[in-house]
């Protein structure tokens, strides 16, 4: 339990340094991807974005399978497993994105992309090639991206954020020189924006396994028996991820097609500014799916219910800095952006703060019962939410004239059923643990 702690402290150490340069680089970014885009292309930019990771969450859920499957290998001493499941994963990736691009690619010349964006400034043959140039990159990136799980599966959190960072500092750098000798031209972004993808995490990758050879992936280690347990365990992961994405990113196509994609802008910006809670949050609660892996294999049952009250004690800390930044909101987005036609109300500010407390107070028991693969109550709870969240983003736009607040009330609703649920499994779970430890001691 001791080391375990040790380590989580200098996870959350190293996080928070990189997470805060990151945070600060991506606002940044964000002004300068608006100068380079304008309103109604940002909107669009970010829908496409939106559509891509969308195709990704048809992973089967594998990389959250391998993350399982390498931390309960390690956490037993048993490395040349961890190394198979490692390399059948790579392999089982590389296969699912070659699949996936070429169906994609196939269909995508038929598809009427301007209905779909609801934008008609640009040609559909255009948007349908810079769809096909971020989904290669995007698929590319894919497999290389498996690096994120193998870190959380070795308790080095700290690397994932790294990553984000080293991301971010491209990004930038790409969007400067974009800005500096290029007129706004989606094909430019599109090739820049999937290199920096691909980039970062190759420069990780490479750094990792020659750090820690015993993991590196090689053909020979692909395992067709672990293609079988990655799957099974995958597919739970799968549904969850499905339903969960599903509630939080139609968001963004719905604004697109009810309001227009210059509202999608809106929502980018106040999901940026709030969002930074999910940020700070997500610095302290990402080590700890594994964490809780390793600590339910040893039935450790008093550290984990130490680590989910702490976390419960953390996000009623959330609410006292939502408020701040809801008085501070209107000036800090006016130098932020320096955008005089972007105009929130308070009520905008309220829902997306409530909308991102949800967030992290869902976040806080999924990592735990996905940690400890129970996941079946959270698939339920996210089903009924998935169901719900359409209709009743259109019953608060259309009839009740809500606006982009109705998108996120409806959001807020949807996450309510697990937000509910999830706590008292988790106390369920926890007490089941200490009962069945009492009976072995007797």
């Amino acid at each position: 339990m001791h080391s375990r702690n040790k380590n989580f402290i200098k996870q959350i150490k190293a996080s928070f340094i990189f997470r805060l340069m990151a945070m600060l680089i991506s606002f940044v970014l964000v002004r300068y991807m608006l100068e380079y885009l304008g309103t109604e292309l940002y909107g669009v930019w970010s829908v496409i974005l939106s559509l891509m990771t969308w195709i990704l969450f048809f992973d089967l859920g594998i990389s959250n399978g391998v993350k399982n499957k390498v931390s309960t290998a390690l956490a037993t001493d048993k490395e040349e497993e961890a190394r198979a499941y490692i390399s059948t994963g790579y392999v089982i990736l590389t296969l699912f994105s070659v699949f996936v691009f070429v169906i994609f690619y196939g269909i995508s010349f038929y598809l009427n992309w301007q209905s779909i964006f609801n934008i008609y400034s640009i040609s559909n043959t255009q948007l349908g090639s810079v769809l096909r140039i971020v989904l290669f990159f995007i698929l590319f990136n894919f497999v290389l991206s498996i690096i994120t799980a193998i870190f959380n599966a070795v308790q080095q959190a700290s690397l994932v954020v790294f990553n984000q960072f080293l991301s971010n500092v491209f990004s930038l750098i790409m969007i400067i020189l974009l800005l500096q000798f290029t007129e706004t031209n989606l094909y430019y972004l599109a090739f820049a924006y999937g290199a920096v993808l691909v980039f970062s995490n190759m420069i990780l990758s490479l750094w990792f396994y020659r750090k820690n050879p015993s993991l590196s992936p090689k053909l020979s280690y692909f395992h067709k028996d672990k293609v079988k347990s990655i799957s099974k365990l995958g597919m739970n992961f799968f549904f969850l991820q499905l339903t969960i994405f599903f509630i939080l990113t139609t968001d963004r196509f719905i604004i697109t097609q009810l309001l227009g994609p210059s509202v999608v802008t809106n929502y980018d910006i106040l999901y940026k500014y709030f969002g930074s809670i999910l940020i700070i949050h997500g610095i302290v609660n990402s080590p700890l799916w594994s964490m809780y892996t390793e600590a339910y294999s040893k039935n450790d049952y008093e550290w984990i219910s130490k680590i989910l009250k702490k976390m419960v004690f953390l996000w009623g800390g959330y609410i006292g800095i939502l408020m701040i930044m809801i008085l501070l909101a209107d000036i800090i987005i006016r130098i932020w952006l320096n955008n005089d036609k972007l105009i929130f109300t308070l009520s905008n500010y309220i829902y997306m703060g409530l909308l991102v407390l949800s967030i992290a107070w869902h976040n806080i028991f999924a990592y735990f019962t996905n940690g400890i693969e129970k996941t079946k109550t959270q698939l339920y709870a996210t089903v009924v939410g998935a169901i719900i969240n359409i209709p009743l983003s259109i019953i608060f736009i259309k009839y009740l004239d809500m606006g982009l607040n109705g998108v996120l009330l409806a959001t807020i609703m949807s996450l309510a059923v697990f937000n509910i649920l999830g706590p008292i499994q988790a106390l369920k779970e926890v007490n089941s643990m200490q009962k069945n430890i009492g009976r072995e001691q007797k």
